[in-house]
């Protein structure tokens, strides 16, 4: 092992991560972001020096890309893979890209408003990486689904309206409109943008509603127009 396979074994302390990070990826923003806030920021000091070590599963991860992609979940070919597994599975490879990317702009920051919004990309693409993956590696070992990723109460929703009528779909359209401004006109406000990755969360989830009932009612109107011929 290598210094920083050492700081990563013995607990990644931020002092000595600090001083890790101005020997092999100086970035006097990540270092300034980290100081002030350590409990908040800490974590990504690791995300900086992994690909500088040598011998950690991640790194070597990181290193080899998506090939093992197929082989690490290999319930994704399986007939009886749950639907939102498969959905999630674009977007375990679309977060992990997003993550890369961002963490890679940390190195390029010109100001601190800038390295806290790469901070706050890198931690929100890395936090639903790892909340799909935590799903996955469930599912892997006891093939049942754990649920906790919002895919399924989505899922769930969706199972319910279409059991509704005609007349119910309507009013859950319009409260659905309603719900989407809202979250809209709280992201475009821009005061608490620490609640913006849940509003978006909440935003994602009303649309793929809203779609679900539009297409359902366009069903019912379809219906009905052959049904009076």
């Amino acid at each position: 092992m290598n210094e920083i396979d050492r700081w990563i074994s013995s607990g990644a302390g931020v002092d000595d991560g600090l001083r890790l990070l101005s020997i092999h990826a100086p970035n006097q923003w990540l270092a300034t972001l980290v100081s002030r806030n350590p409990e908040r920021f800490g974590h990504l000091l690791k995300k900086a020096l992994l690909p500088f070590a040598e011998s950690t599963p991640f790194s070597q991860r990181v290193a080899r890309g998506d090939g093992s992609f197929r082989k690490e979940w290999p319930f994704l070919a399986d007939p009886d893979c749950p639907p939102e597994l498969k959905i999630l599975a674009a977007d375990i490879i679309s977060t992990w890209h997003e993550f890369v990317n961002a963490h890679e702009d940390l190195y390029h920051c010109a100001s601190q408003e800038e390295c806290y919004d790469t901070a706050k990309k890198v931690v929100e693409n890395f936090q639903e990486n790892s909340g799909i993956r935590t799903e996955f590696s469930h599912y892997r070992e006891h093939h049942r689904i754990l649920g906790k990723h919002p895919v399924f109460k989505t899922a769930e929703r969706l199972r319910e309206l279409r059991g509704l009528p005609a007349t119910a779909l309507e009013r859950k359209r319009r409260t659905l409109k309603g719900n989407i401004w809202r979250i809209r006109h709280e992201m475009a406000k821009g005061d608490h943008p620490e609640l913006d990755a849940e509003r978006a969360s909440r935003l994602r989830q009303r649309e793929v509603e809203l779609a679900e009932i539009e297409r359902m009612i366009q069903e019912y109107e379809r219906s009905e127009r052959r049904d009076n011929r």
